[in-house]
């Protein structure tokens, strides 16, 4: 059941200054991938995001994607996942790293009926959140266990819990 909060700010004379209606889902959801990782779901808006970066190593296909240790090529051909420096115990809570190829291909990493978020998604997400300079604090998790630093204005209100995952650059490794 969907649980909808409202915050009303007014003005000394009383006229109504700004209204923000946020929904998200009271029930957690869950999404599946090929490999068999059970992900948890956050409706926010007229979406729904998975709260978890994807571990899976194949696409819905069935298909592998391999992993390397050497740096790799920028080419189509770079279809390949890691995990966070190469340390199979990053993988639980922060997923996978896959090259750009390997997500841009015609064949899907996500979970059937699920895709990667395209430039719409995001703008969507962050447009309901009150937009860019505001709703990264409205997603990150909460707190210093997982980022070095934060803010007042890191609140998590939305679920979304994201956590800080990395990168895996070719020359310089993982960042």
């Amino acid at each position: 059941m969907p649980v909808s909060t409202a915050r009303l700010l007014t003005c000394k004379n009383g006229l109504l200054l700004f209204l923000l209606l946020q929904s998200i889902s009271g029930v957690a959801q869950t999404v599946i991938d090929y490999d068999g990782n059970v992900y948890n779901t956050v409706s926010i808006g007229n979406q729904t995001w998975m709260q978890e970066n994807l571990k899976t190593t194949h696409y819905t296909n069935g298909v592998s994607i391999p992993t390397t240790l050497i740096n790799v090529a920028v080419d189509s051909t770079s279809l390949f996942q890691w995990a966070y420096n190469d340390d199979a115990a990053n993988i639980l809570l922060y997923g996978r790293l896959y090259t750009w190829f390997a997500i841009a291909t015609n064949q899907n990493v996500c979970p059937s009926g699920w895709h990667v978020p395209d430039n719409s998604d995001w703008t969507e997400l962050s447009n309901f959140l009150g937009g860019d300079s505001i709703a990264a604090g409205k997603m990150k998790e909460t707190g210093l266990t997982h980022w070095a630093v934060t803010d007042s204005t890191v609140t998590n209100p939305s679920l979304f819990t994201a956590l800080p995952a990395g990168f895996r650059g070719n020359q310089s490794g993982f960042g």
